[in-house]
């Protein structure tokens, strides 16, 4: 098994200290607060064009010299170089966490899963925590995401999608919460598959879960989050997954969602707005308004019958998907 503390590399480490809330405590000032993803990808570029090139170097550069070469104001270069005293209780925080089963990862580390980059590209988190087997993430995958409130019907049409995917090994990506995501990915799990699951809330409390500790032990289940492993649940924790989610799978299944609210569909019409995978929805005369609306947004309608005969989940979305784009193209200007 790999050991976590060897998936860091030196400039992840300074990606750590200073995109990520380790290390951080609730006294902390303001201004020591962690960049946010759009921060580090300005500050990235600022390095990358300057004579630095490299996170690791900024360790080496004081206050000054870090306004000087990357062209920062001075509250800004103080705020990075505080945050660059933070490496040793950060790398206590992360010694105890790979003691615990869990790993972090950056952008800059080879280890980072790269239809996650290669999909979101400036949009992807600059730092993921995790437990399991990373080698899960490589593997073909599907999102499978939808409401919390489900009826017989569409928990069926999850819990099938879910199977399907074990059967053929492919991966389930889902949120973890209640209802779809929970449905789908029991369903790839009981049936010998693995599951990933993006979580909003917090990683530490999930994996001590008897059945998720078992599934994650057994090298079926991989957990991730962009958030301090100890944070707990938040809706915008829910909103900001969403796009990992769509970013770690291949092709992506609605099974449900409200019309033009709630966490399905604002992650939904993102998708299908920026083209993070192909998107399919649950269709057919029971399903709400969310679902037909989404098909007229560009979503690949799939049927509760269709699903009964899919032979092959994934050729059967990237020969919908290849249709729809060819119609598209033919649409006049």
């Amino acid at each position: 098994m790999i050991d976590a503390r060897e998936l860091m590399s030196d400039d992840g480490a300074v990606i750590v200290m200073l995109c990520s809330q380790l290390g951080l405590s609730d006294g902390d000032e303001p201004a020591a607060a962690p960049l946010t993803l759009r921060e580090w990808n300005a500050l990235a570029r600022k390095i990358h064009d300057s004579e630095i090139k490299y996170p690791r170097e900024l360790l080496r550069l004081s206050s000054k010299d870090l306004a000087k070469h990357l062209g920062l104001v001075a509250a800004e270069a103080d705020r990075i170089a505080h945050l660059l005293t933070r490496g040793g209780s950060i790398a206590l925080e992360l010694e105890h966490l790979a003691v615990s089963g869990f790993w972090c990862l950056t952008r800059a580390d080879d280890a980072y899963p790269s239809r996650l980059r290669n999909a979101l590209k400036h949009q992807a988190p600059p730092v993921l925590f995790g437990a399991g087997d990373l080698e899960i993430l490589k593997k073909p995958a599907i999102a499978i995401v939808g409401s919390r409130n489900l009826d017989e019907r569409g928990e069926r049409f999850a819990r099938r999608l879910g199977t399907l995917c074990a059967q053929q090994s492919v991966a389930v990506v889902s949120g973890g919460a209640r209802g779809t995501d929970r449905f789908a990915m029991h369903g790839a799990l009981a049936s010998g598959g693995y599951a990933v699951g993006v979580l909003a809330d917090s990683l530490v409390r999930t994996v001590r879960q008897p059945d998720v500790r078992e599934f994650v032990t057994d090298g079926r289940l991989v957990l991730l989050t962009p958030y301090r492993p100890d944070n707990g649940f938040s809706v915008g924790a829910a909103m900001g997954r969403n796009k990992i989610i769509y970013g770690s799978a291949d092709y992506a299944v609605v099974v449900s969602s409200d019309y033009q609210r709630g966490g399905t569909w604002a992650g939904a019409t993102e998708a299908l707005k920026t083209d993070f995978c192909p998107v399919a929805v649950r269709s057919g005369a029971d399903v709400g308004p969310g679902n037909s609306e989404l098909v007229n947004r560009g979503a690949l309608a799939l049927s509760d019958e269709e699903l009964d005969h899919v032979g092959n989940i994934i050729e059967w979305m990237r020969a919908r998907a290849g249709s729809r784009l060819k119609q598209a193209e033919l649409l006049p200007a």
